[in-house]
């Protein structure tokens, strides 16, 4: 009996006077039977607890969203606003061979009408009139695109660029007649005129 109580006596002092003793038992019964609450119109504790809960953001993504939509919607309505005043348009250019120094300058018609463009010297080639794509650039720079295939004389892939005010064109055209016969040529504008549209 007596050893048992010197012994107990033993033990409380060493808990209550170690402080690594005393920091578990007290730390421990801190977090297991006191939470945290916070109460309101009481200042918190902890800088974590002053912060409020900071709300959501999702309404930036629609917001965003609706900008791109009606940047996408206003480039659009440029686009088909330069491609009505192309449309009816013929263009005389001259044609200079990006292949051979010594070629000659060459004129050709080029000519936009029902959203298709038709180019004169390769139509007698076999090279139909075909769609073309349309893009308006930052600075105002209209692009068109296309690519003609004609069974006997080969492929041409035109690339035009207009300025701004849609008065001027220069552009380049590949002619691949064959797997070994390529042509180059760069071409500007000379002339503009309208033509009538289909009625």
């Amino acid at each position: 009996m007596k050893r048992s109580a010197i012994l107990l006596v033993g033990l409380c002092f060493i808990l209550t006077n170690s402080t690594a003793a005393h920091a578990w038992i007290w730390g421990k019964k801190k977090t297991e039977s006191q939470p945290v609450k916070q109460e309101s119109g009481s200042a918190a504790k902890s800088p974590e607890a002053a912060k409020p809960a900071e709300p959501a953001k999702p309404a930036a993504a629609p917001q965003s969203d609706k900008a791109l939509e009606e940047a996408l919607k206003a480039r659009r309505a440029t686009a088909q606003r330069k491609l009505n005043e192309l449309n009816n348009t013929e263009w005389a250019v001259e044609m200079s061979s990006m292949t051979s120094a010594k070629a000659k300058k060459e004129s050709d018609t080029i000519t936009f009408k029902d959203n298709q463009v038709s180019i004169a010297s390769y139509a007698k080639k076999g090279f139909p009139t075909t769609n073309f794509t349309l893009t308006v650039q930052e600075d105002g720079t209209v692009i068109w695109e296309t690519m003609q295939t004609s069974e006997k004389s080969g492929i041409a892939f035109w690339r035009g660029e207009l300025d701004p005010k849609m008065q001027t064109m220069r552009g380049v055209v590949s002619y691949q007649i064959d797997k070994k016969n390529k042509q180059d040529y760069s071409f500007a504008s000379s002339v503009k005129k309208n033509v009538p549209g289909a009625k």
